[in-house]
């Protein structure tokens, strides 16, 4: 296999069936989380994103990568105000293509600014070709765009009717990572680390002998010291945040992932943040101020 060439396994399909039993108990936004002690993958990253966007008008891309411990872009910092993030769907099989060669239009290719049609389209075409599944991020100037294109009869939805380069490829989610596919990265800010934990006489213990640095400024000594100072990182990131962002940036760092179950995060969540408020579609969002 090539150097950054994802592996596909047709065998080991992506699990989408909703968890209705998070959802009863108030947690809407788990409704789609794997189940059980689970790896991170696609469908948190694009969620966490789609959610941000609902909450502030220009979402950072280069904060949510960080948060996912990967490179930001410096073409999104060069762009500023006028760069236009767009997300598209497809198989893992096309993604490998699509990442050497770009996109090549037949009947029009489809993108959009909403995250999660891309994934539903790409949960699509896993299913049906049993060929795992992606979701390439696009980055272009909205002022500028150096493609033939037309919009969609819904507003956030682009349909591209010439070549879109390899160039214009920011990143590409597969189900367990994401990948940085831009040709430079920015400074700032810095990709978040990977925790890195194994299991010593029955119990998560750091790889590193502890104190385990974090920040210049804390440490830990523990899976649960590492657990609440990562909480605390992303609702200081983000302000505030809902289960679902904080379950993307938690997965995303740390190694391996069944190191975390789904009630310990919960349960450190609530423990922080005892008052979380409800906000648009009844969804819990959490703050450190309460």
């Amino acid at each position: 296999m090539a150097q950054g060439e994802h592996q596909v396994d047709p065998a080991r399909p992506m699990e989408w069936r909703k968890r209705r039993k998070l959802a009863r108990g108030g947690w809407k936004d788990l409704a789609y989380v794997p189940r059980g002690r689970c790896q991170w993958n696609m469908t948190l990253a694009a969620q966490a994103y789609s959610l941000l966007r609902r909450r502030v008008a220009r979402p950072d891309l280069n904060l949510w990568a960080a948060m996912h411990a990967c490179p930001p872009s410096a073409r999104y910092v060069e762009l500023g105000p006028n760069a236009l993030v767009l997300w598209h769907g497809t198989s893992a099989v096309r993604a490998e293509k699509i990442r050497r060669v770009g996109l090549y239009p037949k009947k029009g290719v489809w993108a959009t600014t909403e995250p999660m049609l891309a994934h539903s389209f790409a949960r699509g075409r896993s299913t049906r070709f049993s060929a795992g599944s992606a979701v390439v991020v696009l980055l272009l100037d909205k002022e500028n765009i150096p493609v033939e294109f037309e919009m969609a009869s819904e507003s956030d939805t682009l349909r591209f009717r010439s070549h879109v380069g390899p160039e214009y490829i920011e990143y590409v989610l597969w189900d367990d990572r994401i990948d940085f596919a831009g040709r430079k990265r920015a400074t700032r800010p810095r990709p978040w680390g990977v925790a890195r934990f194994k299991k010593a006489e029955g119990r998560w213990a750091p790889r590193s002998r502890p104190p385990v640095r974090f920040d210049p400024g804390q440490s830990y000594e523990s899976l649960q010291q590492w657990l609440e100072l990562s909480i605390r990182r992303i609702l200081t990131a983000l302000g505030s945040a809902s289960a679902l962002e904080v379950f993307s940036s938690l997965y995303a760092t740390i190694d391996p992932a069944d190191a975390l179950s789904h009630e310990m995060i919960l349960e450190a969540l609530e423990g922080l943040c005892p008052r979380p408020r409800r906000r648009r579609g009844d969804v819990k969002h959490f703050s450190l101020g309460g």
